[in-house]
């Protein structure tokens, strides 16, 4: 899955793909790290926000 776009996972993690909505929380890990500034609460609401934001979003 590494060769899909951010787009192309994101409509296969829609449709139910577990393995997709894995492969874009990995690719923006690092943002995600970044902007939870070390709380480990703050890092999983933000891992569920963007579950739910894919999960709600019209591609």
């Amino acid at each position: 899955m590494n060769n899909l776009s951010l787009y192309e996972l994101g409509k296969l993690a829609q449709k139910g793909n577990n393995l997709a909505m894995l492969e874009i929380i990995d690719r923006k890990k690092k943002l995600i790290k970044k902007y939870s500034y070390g709380d480990e609460d703050r890092f999983q609401y933000i891992i569920l926000k963007l579950i739910e934001g894919i999960k709600n979003y019209n591609f």
